[in-house]
């Protein structure tokens, strides 16, 4: 399985290394974002400053797409990777060559516990009031970045979902989360989180 990751990285490193000569522009990190992540971020310098960029982008707000597929300079054919024409993109982001950049989901979570005190429970004492609010990111079969409201089920397995809702105590609490996550060529799932 690794010759085929690095069979994979190669072809499409050839296409973004070869596409142009006299593109010399930025460096391509979003090229790097879709290797990188691909291969389940290999360490690596360039690979870590790919993975810092994604994270700036879903953090604070507002939040960008992670991967930004149209700066990646791929202006070329390639066998399992079909590309249309056009400057603005051409990629055929249905293909299986971007199976792990339609596996990103982005999470934004609000979080609100408080007491409300102009509510008042059965033992006289005020209600604690929580309240979260989740909304997914994610990247449709034609590459557009899309939001829905969505709820816990939509967070990763091992996120603690408990943490929504806070203590027993009713500590007032504002917070927001973003969790991305992603899944690598091999199929392996991972996430982070970041608290605000």
């Amino acid at each position: 399985m690794f010759a085929i990751k690095m069979a994979f990285a190669a072809s499409i490193a050839v296409v973004v290394i070869g596409s142009t000569s006299t593109q010399t522009k930025a460096y391509p990190v979003d090229c790097a974002i879709l290797l990188c992540l691909s291969g389940g971020w290999p360490v690596s310098a360039e690979c870590s400053a790919a993975k810092a960029e994604m994270i700036r982008r879903i953090t604070p707000t507002p939040i960008e797409p992670p991967l930004q597929i149209w700066r990646c300079p791929m202006h070329a054919g390639l066998s399992g990777l079909p590309l249309s024409a056009g400057e603005e993109g051409g990629h055929d982001f249905g293909a299986p060559a971007f199976d792990a950049a339609r596996s990103i989901r982005v999470s934004d979570i609000q979080r609100l516990v408080q007491y409300e005190t102009d509510m008042l429970g059965p033992d006289g004492e005020p209600i604690c009031r929580r309240f979260s609010s989740i909304r997914t990111g994610f990247y449709n079969i034609e590459g557009e970045y899309r939001w829905v409201p969505t709820g816990v089920a939509s967070l990763p397995a091992s996120y603690p979902a408990a943490r929504l809702f806070g203590d027993e105590d009713c500590t007032s609490i504002y917070d927001r989360s973003v969790v991305i996550e992603w899944r690598d060529i091999d199929g392996r799932r991972d996430f982070e989180a970041i608290d605000y």
